[in-house]
C-alpha cells in the first residue's frame, strides 16, 4: 500500500484548482487595484490643477478685456464730444461759425406714407440682342 500513496497526488494538489485564487493571486490583484486607484487619483489632480490654472488665466483676460473696452469707450466719449468736434472744425477744416442764419418756410403738407429712398441716377439698362444664339456662337468663334 505504501507504494499506492506514492503515485496517488498529494491531497493539497487535489483540492486545488488551476483558476482557483490563491492568497497570492488575491494580494497581486489588490496591489494592482490599489495603484490604479491612486494613478487615477494623481491623473485627475493634475487635471483639475490645470483647469483650475486655465480658469485664473481665462478671468484674467477677461477683466484686461473688460478694461480695454471701458477705456475704448472712454476714448470714444472723448473724441465724439462737441467741443472737440468744433475746435477740429475751425483748426483743421477752416470753418467758422455762421453769421447768417436764414430759415426756409414750406407751405406744403408732408407727405402721408413713408418716403423710401430712391436711386439718384437711372442706370441704362442695356438692349436685348436680337441675333439668334447660333449668330452670337458664330461670332464668337474666330473664323480663319
Amino acid at each position: 500500500m505504501a507504494t499506492l500513496d506514492r503515485l496517488a497526488p498529494a491531497p493539497s494538489a487535489v483540492l486545488r484548482r488551476e483558476g482557483a485564487w490563491t492568497p497570492r493571486r488575491a494580494i497581486a490583484a489588490a496591489v494592482t487595484v490599489a495603484v490604479a486607484i491612486a494613478l487615477l487619483q494623481v491623473f485627475q489632480s493634475g487635471t483639475f490643477a490645470n483647469t483650475g490654472a486655465d480658469i485664473r488665466r481665462l478671468e484674467t483676460e477677461r477683466t484686461d478685456t473688460l478694461a480695454r473696452i471701458h477705456d475704448l469707450e472712454a476714448e470714444v466719449s472723448a473724441l465724439s464730444s462737441l467741443d472737440r468736434t468744433e475746435r477740429a472744425a475751425r483748426e483743421r477744416l477752416g470753418m467758422v461759425p455762421a453769421t447768417n442764419v436764414t430759415y426756409i418756410g414750406v407751405n406744403v403738407p408732408a407727405p402721408e406714407g413713408f418716403l423710401l429712398p430712391r436711386p439718384l441716377t437711372v442706370e441704362p439698362t442695356p438692349a436685348p440682342d436680337s441675333r439668334s444664339w447660333l449668330e452670337r456662337l458664330l461670332a464668337a468663334v474666330p473664323l480663319p
